[in-house]
């Protein structure tokens, strides 16, 4: 995958993959290297959404003021919080 990737640039290059999968007519071949491609980009997705759940979910709020948290110490937090 190219080194600047990003969420947008991966989800759009899944429908990609998935409309040639649909409606193409791949060989065997290509369309298992299609396959292949697309649970790499999904897994890319599902990192990058994971990390933005986070960083949404240590806005903290303290009485009528929220503050936000490195994503560090919001994964501190979530741990504790599960515990």
């Amino acid at each position: 995958m190219e080194k600047e990737l990003t969420f947008e640039k991966a989800f759009k290059r899944l429908e990609e993959i998935l409309k040639l999968l649909e409606e193409g007519d791949p060989e065997l071949e290509e369309a298992i290297a299609l396959y292949e491609e697309g649970v790499r980009l999904i897994q890319f997705c599902e990192e990058k959404l994971k990390k933005a759940r986070a960083r949404v979910e240590v806005i903290l709020k303290e009485g009528d003021r929220f503050r936000l948290e490195t994503l560090e110490k919001a994964e501190e937090i979530l741990k504790n919080a599960g515990k």
